[in-house]
């Protein structure tokens, strides 16, 4: 037999342990990348989702009239249109569906 059959080949690409941890280290940044990028455009909506509530309470303490059934609008709506509060046609065209937030805001 020769000694050629038994040789061990300790580093067949031919790169230093230095080569390796930044060959490394760029594909770790490059597959970080997209989950930094998902995670900034979710704290930017979650801002602005903040600032959007605090805004609209804000508006809703300094206006005049706070609740729908001590507007004038909404009374004339109901004497010459909708008939009665919560018929099936003033659910239809007023009412809307809530969606709770709150988890957002946290």
């Amino acid at each position: 037999m020769s000694e050629q059959d038994y040789k061990y080949i300790e580093n067949p690409l031919h790169i230093t342990r230095r080569e390796f941890i930044t060959i490394t280290g760029i594909i770790t940044a490059f597959l970080a990348l997209p989950s930094i990028w998902i995670r900034s455009v979710a704290t930017a909506n979650n801002d602005y989702i903040k600032a959007r509530t605090k805004n609209l309470y804000q508006d809703d303490v300094q206006s005049k009239i706070r609740v729908s059934h001590a507007n004038k609008s909404v009374a004339r709506y109901y004497k010459e249109f909708g008939g009665k509060p919560l018929s099936r046609l003033s659910e239809e065209l007023l009412h809307t569906k809530y969606i709770n937030r709150t988890k957002a805001l946290s």
